[in-house]
């Protein structure tokens, strides 16, 4: 499978993803408390608030804006002059004759990126909620090796696109 056909296949899960988000916050909206966490100290404890509303609203936009920011940015990597996309060599990668692969290749990237996004707000947005129902603490452990989770993916994806567009093969 190539990655322009992954990164559709990363945008068909990314679409499947926002109705499943806007369950989610329609779900948790009527069993918030009037003020919600929307941040919580090292301990997990909250240290600050919204109106339920605006909080639902917020991470819902969040989620569902972000990675297609994500998307769009790939999509206008096409139509910007060569000296605006930061790869190495990209003289080489993005000749003419390699451009087309080489911009596909970065949208399956991006596309990849931005279901982990949209999978890590969902679980962020979930341990919130959570937290402000049960009128616990944030579960720290769980939110660390969620982060953690996001932070190993992405740096995978920059290193294989390091990988990808490396030194030009000698001819």
């Amino acid at each position: 499978m190539t990655m322009e056909q992954s990164g559709r296949q990363a945008f068909r899960i990314l679409l499947l993803l926002v109705p499943v988000g806007i369950l989610q916050h329609t779900w948790y909206w009527r069993r918030l408390p009037e003020s919600v966490a929307t941040h919580f100290g090292p301990a997990g404890q909250a240290d600050d608030w919204m109106p339920q509303t605006e909080a639902v609203l917020f991470q819902a936009g969040f989620q569902v804006v972000f990675p297609f920011v994500l998307l769009l940015l790939a999509k206008l990597t096409s139509v910007l002059p060569v000296t605006m996309v930061n790869i190495p060599y990209r003289e080489y990668w993005l000749h003419p004759d390699r451009r087309a692969d080489s911009l596909s290749w970065l949208s399956g990237m991006l596309s990849w990126i931005s279901v982990a996004m949209s999978l890590h707000m969902l679980v962020l947005s979930h341990l919130t909620f959570q937290a402000n129902v049960s009128r616990q603490p944030l579960q720290m452990v769980l939110f660390f090796c969620l982060l953690s989770s996001l932070l190993i993916f992405v740096f995978g994806m920059v290193r294989l696109s390091f990988r990808r567009f490396s030194r030009p093969p000698k001819v």
